[in-house]
């Protein structure tokens, strides 16, 4: 069936319903000069275009014209929300995860390594040498290679190009189109294609192949539009990888100032052997297969610049991997699954969806990174991996967050449902839980921002980490239905935080230690905990503290500053603040009807040791005239009023 052109469109997708299968989607068109919206029922793949997409339902295909893709739009009804958060949070969450025209116009090129001692500075063409230019160029079924050819051995099968050289400095030209065509390189030594307008489609393997051992640098041309796809079904080759679309056996080092469409239908869309380092270009890649990853590299992934975007939909399907480490610098991403996790029958475990995943260490040292996962066990970021060996755990793996603006929602649900429990009410058994960051072992964040939302349901979590959380700056806000941080202990040195949960506790782990910053900490409405550390160490050495929930935990003896823990009776309030014994507002915060108790924290250096204060709540709003719940004098660093 021929794709049919409509007017230009915003698609927002809905929901994702049984992993790739039957994706329901609203279409906002324009007919006439009037916008009208209508469902687009039983949609199983997307394919995106330089500007058009093609949304396909069985073998029929519908294409639209489209100047922007809304992903999903964050502003949907929350009244909790709005009961739990003071008003100066309530429009961190108004953000959308998109893919925009707007987009194309973000490209920046990462900054040139001009230190000959960098190990990143051989991954920048600037510093090669290319002194034989080769310009191939397709045509259908045909394809003509002309320019520096003498060092070369051409094989051509139709459009199918096979290069063997043992020259150096030869930098490919590569333009035209095809529908089954492809370019196949073998060299001992490093190589350049420039993709100078090409429209390629491979139906039976890599349109790209590279079997250099050495780097192969891609240079998208300024002021081209390149779009390459491959095939459902790869013809193997004895000996031979073939991991994508386009592939590289050595290190993989992407460029340019013009635009590049990958679309990988078998396997991955960019993938390497050894590592891909991405330091320009816009660079939008579709991954199809189950367990298919958008861009991958083995050993590593590194993104310093340009613009990346990704689209998933397979399950577990991933859209930024690496088995080893990956580091982020700079550039725009925008990352996007949609597929359920899956079995596992080898590892009796799930795998999940993932828009970044890196099998070990991850630095985000800057850039601008949005993640959107909408399957069951989907993750937006997650770094390392967890090795049981010998019933022994082994926490392999890092998260090391700076100097990045930082958006991500999921919106799966756990993988099952409902898990079994053990004689002591604890779930056991194989999951996959929805998780914004996650991070195998320590998770560290110096700056930048870092807004997360988990609202599928049931353990969607906001940020979690096996081991430590460490906290030294930055703004960080997360909203989840489960947990909003869950870690093994948490310091936090500095930075403004929020920890919100709709069912959970806003912070739990084993212990918390605060020596500076903001922490805002909120519990959801059954009996759930603003800061929950299990009974065990909780210390509040600096900064300030404010935990609202059904519960709070109480400082540890340790603490050097003073605190306060008030519970009010069951019954409607919107608000409860902390007063100086004047009534000078100290911390006002709302509170929600939802609670079978109220229980609030605060800590602050404005409390003092002997000082008086009072405990006022408001029935409607902080404009009402307030009723006194306690007056009291601190005789110690803390006190708790009223009871459980």
């Amino acid at each position: 069936m021929q794709p049919k052109r409509l007017l230009p469109v915003t698609l927002c997708l809905l929901s994702v319903l049984g992993g790739r299968a039957q994706r329901n989607v609203y279409v906002n068109e324009e007919v006439n000069g009037y916008n009208r919206v209508r469902i687009v029922n039983g949609i199983d793949r997307i394919d995106f275009g330089r500007d058009s997409l093609t949304m396909w339902s069985g073998e029929a295909a519908v294409t639209f014209a489209t100047h922007a893709v809304g992903m999903m739009s964050f502003r949907e009804k929350d009244p909790w929300r709005g009961k739990v958060m003071p008003e100066r949070y309530l429009a961190d969450f108004d953000y959308d995860i998109a893919f925009e025209e707007a987009d194309k116009e973000l490209v920046r090129p990462e900054p040139l390594a001009t230190d000959t001692a960098s190990v990143q500075y051989d991954d920048f063409v600037e510093h090669s040498t290319w002194t034989k230019t080769v310009y191939v160029n397709y045509d259908d079924a045909d394809v003509s290679v002309e320019g520096d050819t003498d060092s070369l051995t051409i094989t051509m099968e139709s459009s199918h190009l096979t290069i063997h050289t043992a020259a150096a400095g030869i930098r490919y030209v590569i333009s035209g189109a095809s529908s089954d065509a492809s370019f196949k390189l073998y060299s001992e030594r490093k190589a350049c294609l420039v993709l100078n307008g090409a429209d390629l489609t491979n139906p039976y393997g890599p349109v790209i192949n590279s079997q250099l051992k050495k780097r192969l640098f891609i240079v998208i041309a300024a002021n081209t539009v390149n779009t390459l796809t491959d095939g459902d079904a790869y013809i193997k080759v004895k000996g031979e990888d073939q991991r994508g679309c386009i592939f590289a056996e050595g290190k993989l080092c992407i460029s340019g100032e013009g635009q590049l469409y990958v679309t990988g239908k078998k396997k991955c869309g960019i993938a390497s052997d050894e590592y891909v380092h991405i330091t320009g270009g816009f660079i939008h890649v579709a991954a199809h297969a189950p367990k298919g990853k958008a861009v991958y590299g083995q050993e590593n992934v590194m993104i310093g610049g340009g613009v990346v975007r990704t689209f998933s939909d397979g399950a577990a399907g991933k859209g930024i991997a690496s088995d080893s480490l990956l580091w982020i610098t700079g550039g725009v991403i925008k990352a996007v699954t949609t597929g359920d996790a899956v079995w596992e029958e080898d590892e009796e475990d799930y795998s999940s969806c993932c828009a970044i995943k890196s099998a070990w260490d991850m630095t985000i040292s800057g850039g601008i990174i949005h993640c959107l996962s909408t399957g069951a066990g989907g993750k937006g970021i997650s770094a390392g991996t967890l090795l049981i060996e010998d019933g022994k755990k082994y926490y392999n793996g890092t998260l090391t967050i700076g100097g990045a603006d930082i958006r991500v929602r999921t919106t799966g649900t756990r993988i099952p449902l409902d898990k079994e429990e053990d004689g002591h009410g604890h779930k056991v058994g194989a999951s996959a839980s929805p998780k914004c960051i996650k991070s195998i072992g320590k998770l560290t964040v110096n700056s930048g921002t870092i807004y997360v939302r988990g609202s599928g349901g049931m353990a969607a979590e906001g940020l979690e980490t096996k081991r430590q959380a460490e906290i030294n700056g930055g703004t960080i806000r997360s909203y989840c239905v489960d947990d909003g941080l869950n870690s093994s202990g948490c310091v936090i040195n500095g930075g403004d935080v929020l920890l919100c949960s709709s069912e959970n506790d806003g912070f739990d782990g084993s212990s918390l230690r605060v020596n500076g910053g903001m922490l805002y900490t909120v519990g959801g409405a059954d009996a759930q905990m603003g800061i929950d550390t299990d009974g065990k160490t909780f210390e509040v050495r600096g900064g300030e503290v404010v935990g609202v929930g059904s519960l709070n935990c109480n400082p540890h003896g340790t603490s050097t500053q003073a605190a306060v823990v008030a519970y009010l009776k069951k019954r409607y309030v919107s608000g409860v603040a902390l007063a100086e014994a004047d009534g000078t507002i100290i911390s006002a915060i709302p509170t929600p009807s939802d609670y079978r108790r109220i229980g609030v924290f605060f800590s602050s250096a404005a409390i003092r040791e002997g000082g008086s204060y009072r405990i006022l709540s408001y029935k409607e709003s902080f404009a009402d005239t307030p009723t006194v719940e306690y007056e009291f004098t601190m005789e110690g660093l803390f006190i708790t009023l009223g009871s459980k």
